[in-house]
């Protein structure tokens, strides 16, 4: 896992769930909460909006610099556009997608949902 919560730090504000678009963020008990392993992707908006700094990445966390689209790759499928969490990726069937980089919340799920591998992914 990515990610993990400190229970000792976390004050149950609950801003890591609701900043998860993937809904890996969830209630451990009436006061804490607790990272799905499984809906997790890393992308790290947990950690950034956690007001106590509960929330640490593991050891060997890559985190995402730069999500793009190979234009000479992208056959317009819109897969990636559908999976996007952030809604960043637009563009019109059977012409190459773009990535608005001001709403790429840089999770890559996008990438794993491309069958002509023409998102890479910089860390």
């Amino acid at each position: 896992m990515a990610f993990s919560i400190n229970q000792e730090l976390c004050v149950g504000c609950g801003a890591c769930a609701f900043m998860c678009l993937f809904g890996a963020v969830g209630k451990l008990d009436d006061k804490h909460y607790q990272i799905d392993a499984e809906k997790c992707q890393s992308c790290g908006q947990c950690k950034d909006v956690c007001i106590n700094l509960a929330i640490s990445a593991a050891a060997d966390y890559k985190q995402i610099k730069a999500v793009k689209i190979i234009a000479e790759k992208c056959i317009g499928c819109s897969l990636c556009s559908r999976a996007c969490p952030a809604a960043a990726i637009t563009g019109v069937i059977k012409q190459p997608f773009t990535i608005d980089t001001d709403k790429c919340i840089k999770c890559g799920f996008c990438a794993t949902k491309c069958k002509k591998e023409a998102i890479e992914i910089g860390y």
